[in-house]
């Protein structure tokens, strides 16, 4: 008899674990959905995707419905030849449909523009951004390009990942009129990582450390990230530039 008892509280932390993965995919209040795909083109091939995006996939993608899709690419700092794409969706009963490329070419022309796409990429992958818009200051203006950290968020830490977030970094950027995006990943991701976006005009804006550290001083910006301490672990910071060739 006694075997029974750890089994039944296995059995309910693997319940419990799996509630908890499930409320953490859904979208919270006031955020915006994103499919991100992270895209690595091969370099003698590059010409040739950008070709396809500009004269076939772009008209494609507004034919069958797409309202906008910001494009960023890495190289200088970060990894080359690899594009990231963001495309706003509302709900996931879209994807139940025909994508937008087989709405606006039918099933066999679509196929056939994605074996050319196919043909100049090394990998694809894709995942579920939710950009959560209450700790976030999203201009009106589109970046010239961004300084993207990813942290990992330590287990039953979120919700004070994102009450510093809120009360610590939100105000210093909105006082200073900065874009600050944080988007949380879940479907296709490990949805304990966020993403810290920060808005650049110029590269020059890079001199003089962080963001932070320039707007607060090196003392203050010590203060706010101790604050984070056994709470988010850095994993990459990455620049990103705005094509806007490819954007809409």
């Amino acid at each position: 008899m006694r075997s029974k008892a750890p089994f039944r509280l296995c059995a309910s932390a693997v319940m419990l674990a799996s509630a908890l993965a499930v409320t953490s995919l859904a979208q919270p209040p006031g955020a915006q959905m994103y499919r991100v795909t992270m895209t690595h083109v091969k370099p003698d091939m590059l010409s040739e995707w950008i070709d396809l995006q500009k004269n076939e996939v772009i008209p494609a993608l507004k034919k069958g419905g797409v309202k906008s899709r910001n494009v960023f690419v890495s190289g200088l700092f970060g990894n080359s030849f690899e594009y990231t794409t963001l495309e706003q969706f509302d709900s996931f009963a879209q994807f139940d449909g025909p994508g937008p490329l087989v709405k606006a070419l039918d099933q066999p022309a679509a196929f056939r523009l994605n074996e050319k796409l196919r043909k100049c990429i090394i990998s694809s992958n894709s995942y579920v951004g939710n950009r959560l818009l209450e700790i976030s200051n999203v201009p009106e203006e589109n970046p010239t390009f961004i300084v993207s950290t990813r942290y990992r968020i330590a287990p039953g830490k979120m919700a004070d990942f994102q009450a510093l977030v809120k009360s610590d970094l939100l105000p210093v950027y909105k006082k200073n009129k900065i874009g600050f995006i944080v988007t949380r990943r879940t479907l296709g991701a490990n949805t304990n990582d966020v993403t810290l976006s920060v808005y650049y005009k110029k590269y020059a804006e890079l001199d003089g450390g962080p963001m932070l550290t320039k707007l607060l001083g090196q003392e203050a910006a010590n203060k706010i990230n101790a604050k984070f301490n056994g709470i988010r672990t850095s994993v990459e910071t990455i620049v990103r530039s705005r094509v806007a060739d490819l954007s809409f």
